[in-house]
């Protein structure tokens, strides 16, 4: 039978959510500011709640069950939205807030929708414009002209595009990463060979890019090798 929200305490949701991200009540107590016991009754209220261990002892701590588990991704979004809930009389709406984005063509397909959302429900009446990511984007995002840009870079020693060849004073976070990718018909002849450096170089291929960026490190690699 569905038990009504109303018979929970929301506190006890606070303290499972630091549970799973802690795995310990000693450290889950230190969070919360109260003793390791005042957690221990919470787990045992929230255990009766939910008809489950939630958790269980290892040699290496506390280990979530596959419930826990399950609701992990549930509980960190709510607490997201209880922070924003509880941000809103303190957070004066900024009127003609606008956002420079720069972002290469493949990216903005992946990432602009999401982030367009995210960006009109906290700001409702913000502006987004969008350029595509170009040779001087990079310093368009010194000059401020830029907020935010998206753009792909390389990790192979050879590339000009590393991460560590960016100016100190720019700001960056990797969102995803990725492999390069080769495509085949369903015939082609190097599916019959052992797939390695020697058979890629012996076809020939082409390489796909985009926008100002006129090879990867695996053409100039493939280049050095005489291809």
């Amino acid at each position: 039978m569905k038990k009504p929200l109303s018979s929970l305490d929301l506190n006890l949701l606070l303290c499972l959510q630091l549970l799973t991200q802690e795995l310990s009540v000693t450290r889950t107590a230190k969070r919360m500011n109260v003793s390791p016991s005042a957690v221990s009754k919470s787990l045992a209220k929230l255990r009766a709640w939910f008809d489950d261990p939630l958790f269980v002892k290892t040699p290496l701590g506390l280990a979530p069950t596959p419930l826990v588990s399950s609701m992990e991704q549930d509980l960190a979004d709510w607490m997201q939205m209880g922070n924003q809930i509880l941000d809103k009389p303190h957070h004066t709406m900024p009127s003609g807030l606008k956002f420079e984005l720069a972002a290469e063509t493949p990216l903005l397909m992946i990432l602009f929708n999401t982030l367009s959302q995210r960006i009109y429900q906290r700001y409702p009446q913000a502006l987004i414009r969008l350029r595509n990511w170009d040779y001087d984007s990079l310093d368009a995002i010194i000059r401020g002209e830029v907020d935010i840009g998206f753009c792909g870079r390389e990790s192979h020693p050879q590339s000009r595009e590393l991460l560590s060849l960016l100016p100190w004073y720019i700001d960056f976070e990797v969102l995803f990463t990725d492999l390069p990718q080769v495509w085949l018909r369903a015939d082609h002849p190097a599916l019959r060979e052992e797939w390695d450096l020697a058979a890629f170089l012996r076809y020939p291929h082409i390489t796909i890019c985009w926008e100002q960026r006129d090879t990867w490190a695996l053409g100039r690699c493939a280049a050095g090798a005489g291809v």
